[in-house]
């Protein structure tokens, strides 16, 4: 099928470059193919290499090879009858073909067939998009102070993974100092604690190579210089940074907007999940360390497509933090997650709807099940970078909880590493060996690194 998707720039030219390959795809992949290329601004730069890589690739294979490799898809879209579908605009066409593979029953067998395809691909492209050598990474996820942490239950998860490094926290005792100890005081010149800040300017990060996820707000204040600056905006656009707590006015705009759309009434969940994806909201002065296209993009997804972004603060923190992961894999990523409020009656949370005054509870905070519900997540975010290429035996993880005198560490090498005997570290020697990891320097930084996660 002919789309015609209206494409421009460098998206355009990849489009004509490769138009027999796509011509030769099922409609359906053909379509996902060219949706990609239409967000193409909006894209970050590792997915934008991604469908380079892709289309490179299937241009290269052999014209009878690509058609096996396939069949399988076509199969199942003639079947259902999708490729009966007229529509030439390939969001439209994505959405209707989708609709008439689940009223057939076919979206299982569907997905399957694609999932074949790109088990094929995908192998054959990493080695260039993740060369061996590949830029070390450092994941470091924190547990808040308030959360009601059981520590014989602490990382349960990781059993047999990792190390368990003991930790001397005397010169931490809130939040603020256990935060500049771990991470650097706040860098002049990019805003970001010291360590972000000399990987920004060592390594030469781009803006969205750095990310800092939260649900409060503490990591913000840090990089702010404090408590009075928490209400300024932001003027540093070195790193990225996400914090629950200060998106309240984007997230109360975007109920706002997506309740008067459905009160004025949608065609279809189709029209609906289109016009949803076309929005473009500014973010409040505040709400964001910098403000971009392609971040407002990522957010407004984010919220959309998480379940339970809009309304709970840890699970916005795995989702956005997985999402990261995934789409702009960041070479640092530091998220901290926080104390929630008890779940509410369900009549309470329905997505997009205005509360009525007699359907308001009172707030009430739940530390012990914040605990539960983060050693979940933060397990998830390790799942999903593992899963990934770009992080894959090139990754430093690193699990704290304020207040509790022990730090899990789990890199390429430390899947057996022994704990017993290892001498309490200081937060600042685990700042220095975090800096060592990614071979950039704190200047003057007091710590010793840990030398056996450093090798």
């Amino acid at each position: 099928m002919q789309f015609n998707a209206e494409l421009t720039g460098e998206a355009a030219a990849l489009a004509r470059t490769h138009s027999e390959v796509l011509a030769r795809l099922p409609a359906t992949v053909s379509a996902f193919v060219l949706v990609e290329l239409q967000k193409w601004p909006l894209l970050f730069p590792p997915e934008q290499r991604y469908q380079r890589a892709l289309l490179e690739y299937l241009s290269f294979v052999a014209p009878d090879t690509l058609s096996a490799w396939v069949a399988g898809i076509a199969r199942v879209e003639t079947e259902s009858g999708a490729v009966k579908i007229n529509e030439r605009n390939p969001a439209r066409f994505q959405d209707e073909a989708q609709a008439l593979l689940r009223k057939r029953g076919l979206f299982v067998a569907w997905r399957s067939e694609v999932d074949g395809l790109f088990q094929k691909v995908d192998p054959a492209i990493e080695p260039k998009l993740h060369p061996d050598g590949g830029p070390r990474r450092l994941i470091v996820q924190i547990y808040g102070k308030n959360i009601a942490v059981q520590r014989e239950q602490l990382w349960r998860r990781f059993k047999r993974i990792g190390v368990r490094v003991p930790l001397n926290l005397e010169a931490a005792s809130d939040t603020d100092g256990f935060l500049a100890a771990l991470l650097g005081s706040r860098d002049e010149a990019t805003g970001a604690p010291a360590l972000v800040g000399s990987a920004i300017a060592s390594a030469k990060l781009a803006p969205h190579d750095a990310w800092l996820v939260e649900s409060h707000d503490a990591l913000h204040a840090l990089c702010e210089g404090g408590e009075a600056a928490r209400l300024k905006p932001s003027r540093y656009e070195t790193f990225t940074g996400l914090s629950y707590d200060r998106l309240r006015p984007y997230r109360d705009d975007l109920t706002r907007t997506l309740n008067a759309k459905i009160q004025s009434g949608v065609e279809s969940p189709q029209a609906f999940a289109a016009y949803t994806r076309s929005l473009k909201l500014p973010a409040p002065a505040g709400t964001l360390l910098r403000s971009d296209d392609v971040l407002l993009a990522f957010l407004r997804d984010v919220l959309l497509t998480g379940n339970g972004t809009m309304i709970v603060n840890n699970t916005f923190v795995e989702w956005a933090a997985a999402q990261a992961l995934r789409r702009a894999q960041p070479r640092v990523l530091v998220t901290r997650y926080g104390v929630r409020d008890k779940l509410k009656p369900f009549s309470s949370m329905v997505m997009f709807s205005q509360a009525r005054p007699t359907d308001h509870l009172p707030i009430v905070q739940d530390p012990a099940g914040s605990f539960i519900d983060v050693e979940q997540l933060s397990y998830y975010v390790w799942v999903n970078a593992e899963k990934n290429p770009a992080y894959r035996r090139k990754t430093l993880y690193l699990f704290l909880a304020e207040g509790v005198d022990e730090m899990l560490a789990i890199g390429p090498d430390t899947a057996t590493a022994p704990a017993a005997g290892t001498a309490p570290a200081r937060l600042e020697d685990v700042c220095a060996t975090m800096a060592r990891w990614l071979d950039v320097p704190i200047p003057g930084g007091a710590g010793r690194p840990i030398a056996s996660l450093t090798a």
